[in-house]
Formats: structure tokens, C-alpha cells, sequence
């Protein structure tokens, strides 16, 4: 919840009030919503943290806030709601009936339900990686309508996630080799990303086996189907319910000898033998720097989406030696950071 206060510390008349989910908190996840709003000074947590994971971008967002001279407390107060549904409708609504002047969800699912529920409040979303194959915005350079925000660029990356797959399976690798491909179709761009990937796969001669999760208890199913086919390493789809099960996924994968690749970088400190994503810490830090020109006037439309200015690499040496993988030195070179 935040609200500008006068520096006798009553609060500004007729100031924006400001709402934010951090729905995957790194990709849709449905694990927080952070309540923005101008009410009070005073920070009211309605709920307690998904994780420390989840709880270091409300704090990078935080910090961003303060780098622009918005101090929390002083000129703002923010009010977190931790959330775990699949459905952000409710407490957007409740926003928007509350009066807010500025919107702030993170991830795809947040994001489409804001853009469906208001065509006037301005948008700034957070995590979002295909804003424009999901309707959001008319393009990156000029969004139009009343949002926009930064991407994390996951719609783009699905290229890279098959290079590293076929990378794990050389020296031996030959044209037409299988890699697993986990994903969850439920969701409005599951389906793209899956198109991004078999035309990656495409590109590299190598053969994608997909399997469509549908349900939580289909997890261990379909790892235990790859195991069947004699499957080593699957790459996990990034999604809301991806990102929220990726632990599950972990220890399941990790038990059937079997190598996972996320879009998360999280997910590498937790246990996947790699991820490939995008710094979540510094695309959370800089969203403020929109918060700050909106609430100053420019439209949000006249915004260019921002798109991450960082990938990571990362490997898990430990998961390696327990997988019994020989990780390619390639691949060591270019990680910016091995897990030990």
C-alpha cells in the first residue's frame, strides 16, 4: 500500500494509490500480491511469504522504489498480500473497486486479468514473457492502451533451452536424438511456447518429446513415462504452474535419474541440473523507474516494454555428481555461476 505524505506526515490529497501482485513472483506465479495503495502510511502484511525466494523481489522492488527517492514509510507504505490460487481475478477487483490509480501484477496470468478488468487504470506489469503474442500490448516499442511494463523474456529463450539439452547429450549426440519436453497447456501462453520450442528443436536435429501436465498428480506420471523411454534430461516449460511446482518437479526428476532444465535460475539453487533465465532481482529493482513517471504523468502507453538486460547461466554441480552427468565444458565456461 503506498501513499505520499507531506513532510508534516499527513497524507497527500488526491495522490495515486498503487496495487501489485507478484503473481509467480518470477513468472506467474500466484505466490504474492503486493498491495499498493494510498491509504495509510503504515505497512499491513495480510498474509505471511511464499518463500524467501518470492519475498527477495518484493524487496528488490522495494529498493527500487527508494533509489528513486520514495521512501517507504515516509512518502509511501506498501502493503503485501501473499496469494497461492490460480485465479488473480478477486483481489484485482477488489482493487480496482477500492479506488487505485495504478495496477502493478506480476506475471502472465495477473497481467491478463488486470488488462481484462480495466481499460482505464494504468498497467505496469512485472514477468510477463510474451506481452504481445498474449494481447497485452499492440507492440514492444509503443504498447498503447493503458499499460505497460517489463518482460522477462521467456517467449525467447526456448531456442537457448534446446542448445543446452543437446549439449548434455554430446559427445554422442546424433540427429534425431530425444530430449523430454514438460509443459502445461492451461494457461494463455503455454501453447505458444511449446510451437517456440518444437521449431527450435526443429532447427537442431533434435527430436522433441512433449508431455502436457495437466494436473499436479500428473507429475510424477509423466517423469515416471520419460524414465520408461528411457529419457535423461527434460526441459521444464516456464509457467505459472511450473514455477510453483518446481520443487516437486526437482526432487521427482532427481528420483528417477533424471536431469531438469528450468527457465528459473532459482531452480539450479534448488536442485535443477541447469537453468537459463532472466536476473528476476534487477527486472523487480527497475520497475519502479515506471511507477515514478507515471504517477508523474507520462501515459503508460507512450512506454516502451523493457526486455531483460540480463541472462544467466547456471549449473548445479552437486545435482551433476548425484545424476552421475559429466557436465560439457562448453557449457562450464559459459555459466555465471556453478551451485556447488
Amino acid at each position: 500500500m503506498l501513499r505520499r505524505r507531506t513532510r508534516a506526515g499527513h497524507a497527500t490529497t488526491g495522490f495515486p494509490r498503487f496495487y501489485q501482485w507478484c503473481g509467480r513472483s518470477v513468472a506467474d506465479c500466484g505466490a504474492c500480491t503486493a498491495i499498493c495503495e494510498a491509504v495509510s502510511h503504515r505497512v499491513f502484511p495480510l498474509g505471511s511469504p511464499a518463500n524467501q525466494y518470492d519475498q527477495s523481489l518484493v524487496n528488490a522492488f522495494r529498493r527500487g522504489l527508494r533509489q528513486i527517492g520514495l521512501v517507504e514509510n515516509r512518502d509511501i507504505a506498501i502493503e503485501i498480500t501473499w496469494i497461492g490460487g490460480d485465479d488473480p481475478e478477486g483481489p484485482i477487483a477488489k482493487a480496482i473497486q477500492s479506488g487505485v490509480d495504478l495496477l502493478v501484477p506480476c506475471g502472465s496470468s495477473a497481467s491478463a486479468a488486470a488488462k481484462h478488468l480495466t481499460a482505464s487504470i494504468p498497467i505496469i506489469f512485472i514477468s510477463v514473457g510474451n506481452p504481445v503474442g498474449m494481447g497485452l500490448v499492440r507492440n514492444l516499442p509503443n504498447p498503447g492502451f493503458n499499460i505497460t511494463g517489463f518482460s522477462d523474456g521467456l517467449g525467447e529463450i526456448s531456442g537457448r533451452l534446446i542448445d543446452l539439452s543437446a549439449e548434455l547429450l554430446k559427445p554422442g549426440f546424433r540427429a534425431g536424438d530425444s530430449v523430454d519436453y514438460q509443459w502445461y497447456s492451461h494457461w494463455p501462453d503455454g501453447k505458444q511456447r511449446f510451437s517456440d520450442t518444437e521449431g527450435a528443436a526443429r532447427s537442431a536435429a533434435v527430436n522433441l518429446r512433449s508431455h502436457d501436465v495437466g494436473e499436479k498428480g500428473d507429475v510424477q506420471d509423466v517423469l515416471a513415462t520419460i524414465k520408461s523411454m528411457s529419457g535423461t534430461t527434460v526441459i521444464v516449460q516456464p509457467s505459472p504452474f511450473k514455477y510453483r511446482l518446481r520443487e516437486q518437479i526437482i526432487a521427482l526428476a532427481t528420483k528417477f535419474g533424471i536431469a531438469t532444465i528450468f527457465a528459473f535460475p532459482i531452480a539450479a539453487r534448488e536442485g535443477a541440473l541447469m537453468a537459463y533465465g532472466p536476473d528476476y532481482v534487477a527486472l523487480y529493482q527497475k520497475a519502479p523507474l515506471y511507477v515514478h513517471r507515471i504517477i508523474h504523468g507520462t501515459k503508460p502507453g507512450d512506454l516502451p516494454v523493457e526486455l531483460p538486460t540480463r541472462i544467466v547461466l547456471l549449473v548445479n554441480l552437486s545435482t551433476a555428481k548425484a545424476l552421475k552427468r559429466e557436465m560439457p565444458l562448453q557449457v562450464l565456461i559459459r555459466a555465471d555461476e556453478l551451485v556447488e
